[in-house]
């Protein structure tokens, strides 16, 4: 939240007090953004708006569009971190040593309202997650009040501006890490057909940082000529079409220092049998691939999947791409022929 002359609007005993009796059923934000204006308030306006592309504007909480007209705002604080799942601590340059006019320290004041909001995230359990804006490092320990020393342990994103769409992503991982994810968009397949999907997951991890593994999943892509319905360098994942059937989702995650972790999601169709398994391939492909069964649909997924990582190795290593593992064994070969002729 903001800083100023409403940092004196309560202390924490209050605020846990007012939780108690006016936010039985708090709204559900999602996201809370703590920060002070006279510190970070131009990267966290646009922090706030590319959250709100992703999560919509009614799961992030900002104080300066959130509140209600007319609206006691220790009223609309305490009930917008009761019903957050995350709060963002945004830390710029400044914000350890704001200060008031009489020199005084303002987070060394317990009614600070930004020390308030953190306090109250450890104090409910809410994931706190610090980010870095404008070169700012973590405040050190001993500099904190007793009652925050718990910030500077937690693990911050940081939010550089030349870098700012991938460090933007790996803030995102960090959100869904919390379980605040985008709401799920409205399905455009029957129910009666849902029942017969599912998602295969696949996976492979590289040694390469999650930059130039996105780099290299996209490359490989564009080189087999496969269909992108959306990408986004941000969160790191792009959805495409191989040669038959339904969209797939690939996205490049962090695994460790260096390394970095491909993920395919592929849509699959439970182990079902007899006409239930037939109207389900027929949901999930056209033409006469339904009529290759199901475990036959199971090791076509399975030889695409390990297909796919092998190229998009070789295309991090420099080597190109190898066989569309896409294709049914012997068209690969068939197509570059006909290519060459």
């Amino acid at each position: 939240m903001t800083d100023g002359s409403r940092h004196r609007a309560f202390g924490g005993e209050g605020m846990a007090r007012e939780t108690q009796s006016e936010t039985s059923q708090p709204r559900r934000w999602g996201i809370f953004i703590s920060y002070r204006r006279t510190d970070s308030a131009p990267s966290t306006g646009r922090l706030v708006a590319e959250l709100r592309r992703y999560f919509g504007k009614d799961r992030v909480y900002f104080d300066i569009d959130s509140n209600t007209s007319a609206q006691n705002y220790v009223t609309a604080l305490n009930r917008a971190l009761a019903g957050s799942r995350a709060v963002i601590a945004v830390l710029g340059p400044q914000w350890l040593d704001a200060r008031e006019p009489d020199g005084r320290r303002r987070l060394d004041d317990p009614d600070d309202l930004v020390r308030v909001e953190l306090e109250t995230a450890l104090r409910n359990g809410i994931a706190l997650i610090p980010v870095l804006v404008q070169s700012a490092s973590m405040p050190p320990a001993h500099l904190l009040p007793p009652s925050l020393k718990t910030l500077a342990y937690l693990q911050a994103v940081r939010l550089a501006t030349e870098d700012w769409a991938y460090d933007f992503g790996r803030l995102l991982e960090t959100l869904e890490n919390h379980a605040v994810i985008p709401a799920p968009q409205p399905e455009t397949t029957p129910p009666s057909e849902l029942t017969l999907l599912t998602t295969k997951r696949y996976e492979r991890t590289l040694r390469a940082t999650r930059r130039r593994a996105f780099d290299a999943l996209t490359g490989a892509i564009e080189l087999l000529r496969y269909p992108v319905e959306e990408t986004s360098p941000e969160a790191a994942h792009v959805v495409f079409r191989a040669r038959l059937g339904r969209a797939i989702t690939a996205k490049v995650i962090d695994a460790g220092p260096g390394l970095s972790k491909v993920v395919l999601e592929l849509p699959t169709v439970k182990a079902i049998s007899g006409a239930a398994a037939s109207a389900a391939l027929a949901v999930l492909f056209s033409g006469p691939v339904p009529l290759m069964g199901l475990p036959a649909l199971w090791a076509w997924q399975r030889r695409f999947a390990h297909g796919f990582f092998d190229n998009v190795e070789a295309v991090l290593e420099g080597r190109g791409i190898g066989e569309d593992s896409s294709l049914l064994p012997g068209i690969h070969a068939w197509r570059n022929r006909k290519r060459e002729l």
